[in-house]
């Protein structure tokens, strides 16, 4: 899915979402910025004080003159995590440099025809920032359908102990770990499944 095709909230929300007994509690939102503004509109909002991640991954680049520099890449463009409050995300909205938040387009509408903001669980977010610290290959985001299959474990390496889900791509005999991101899709990690255990 493209960044484009994803259904948007301009500082709407449906109602009841965000607070419990009165207390608003913090959600992982996820916020449309502009091309190649996901470092920059991160680094706005930590200065403002809020939570906010972009999915970057650091890769060592080679020069032809033999020089090496560690660069970090985004993963997922265009897209923004932000954990904060529901009255906060309403006042995030309204910078200049957030365009909206996505929203989950397969939920029903309330009364007013309002779709709730689209979050992501803290555990996916936890799987997805240590796989992305972690790693020591690229890492592949896709929003394409895949084939899931067992969820496994690593048991080696850097990497050990984060969980996911078996999935490959028809037609390919590479194997990926994924993690799922509720409505984005799949942060996939090639993967030697000699180096997993299956889950029961």
């Amino acid at each position: 899915m493209d960044a484009s095709e994803m259904p948007i909230d301009n500082g709407t929300t449906a109602l009841g979402v965000g607070d419990a007994v009165g207390v608003p509690e913090r959600h992982w939102y996820v916020a449309f910025v502009g091309p190649n503004a996901e470092k920059q509109s991160r680094d706005r909002l930590l200065r403002l004080g809020y939570e906010a991640y972009a999915a970057t991954q650091e890769e060592v680049h080679h020069w032809k003159n033999g020089k090496h520099k560690k660069v970090e890449v985004v993963v997922i463009t265009q897209l923004l995590f932000i954990h904060c409050t529901e009255p906060e995300r309403k006042e995030i909205v309204n910078l200049p440099y957030i365009r909206s938040f996505l929203v989950n387009k397969a939920a029903k509408p309330n009364q007013f025809g309002i779709r709730p903001v689209t979050t992501i669980p803290d555990q996916q977010m936890k799987m997805l920032q240590f796989m992305l610290y972690k790693a020591d290959s690229p890492v592949q985001f896709v929003s394409a359908p895949v084939k899931v299959g067992d969820s496994i474990r690593i048991v080696r390496g850097d990497m050990k102990g984060l969980e996911g889900e078996v999935v490959e791509f028809k037609g390919s005999e590479e194997r990926y770990l994924g993690i799922r991101l509720s409505l984005l899709g799949c942060a996939l990690l090639h993967i030697s499944l000699t180096d997993v255990e299956k889950i029961a």
